[in-house]
C-alpha cells in the first residue's frame, strides 16, 4: 500500500511494465524515487530516465538536475532502478554522498548492468560499502510497492511480480554474489 502524504509524478503502466521486467533488456534506465526530509512523514515521489539530450545516465541526471538540497536535516532517498549503476555512475553517487553528508541513499535494482565487466562489479561493491549508501536487488515486495506507489490509481493492471519471481531471484543472487566477492 502506498504511503500517505505522497507528492510528485507518476509513471505510466506501460513504462513500468517494459522497464522493470527483469526478463527483458531495455536500452534505457528508469529511476523511481521516493524522498523524505527529516522524518516528516511526507514523501515526495518522482521518476526519470536517461536524458537523451545531454546523453546523461539517469543517476547523474537525477543528482544534477532534479535533487535540490533544502535543509540540513536528514534526507532519506530510495531509488528503484531498472538497471544497476555503471562504474562511472557509482563514482558520481559516491561524490554526491561525500558532499551531502545528511543524505542516505537506498538503491534497489531490477537488473545488474554489464555484470561481466570487472569495473562495474568493483564499483558496485565499493558503493555498497560507502557510508550513506545501500544497494540490493528488488524483491517481489518492492515491485508491488512500486506498482502501488508510482502508478496512478485505478484501472486494471495485468502485470504481477509473481509471473517473474524466478528472474527476480536470479538478479538477487547475481548481485549478492558481486557484492560478496572480495577483491584480491
Amino acid at each position: 500500500m502506498p504511503r500517505r502524504g505522497l507528492r510528485g509524478m507518476y509513471i505510466s503502466r506501460r513504462a513500468l511494465r517494459q522497464q522493470f521486467d527483469p526478463r527483458t533488456y531495455p536500452s534505457e534506465t528508469y529511476l523511481l524515487c521516493e524522498l523524505q526530509w527529516g522524518g516528516s512523514g511526507r514523501f515526495w515521489i518522482h521518476w526519470a530516465r536517461n536524458d537523451e539530450i545531454t546523453d546523461s545516465h539517469v543517476e547523474h541526471y537525477f543528482l544534477e538536475q532534479i535533487f535540490e538540497p533544502r535543509s540540513y536535516s536528514v534526507c532519506d532517498i530510495t531509488w528503484y532502478l531498472s538497471w544497476s549503476p555503471c562504474a562511472n555512475c557509482c563514482d558520481i553517487i559516491q561524490e554526491f554522498l561525500e558532499e551531502q553528508h545528511n543524505v542516505n541513499l537506498d538503491i534497489r535494482v531490477a537488473r545488474v548492468y554489464n555484470e561481466h565487466i570487472r569495473e562495474n562489479r568493483a564499483a558496485l561493491r565499493q558503493l555498497a560499502n560507502f557510508q550513506g549508501a545501500a544497494i540490493r536487488a528488488m524483491d517481489v515486495e518492492d515491485y508491488m510497492y512500486c506498482w502501488d506507489t508510482f502508478l496512478q490509481q485505478g484501472g486494471y493492471f495485468d502485470f504481477t511480480a509473481g509471473s517473474f519471481r524466478s528472474a527476480v531471484e536470479r538478479t538477487r543472487l547475481r548481485l549478492e554474489d558481486i557484492l560478496e566477492v572480495s577483491t584480491l
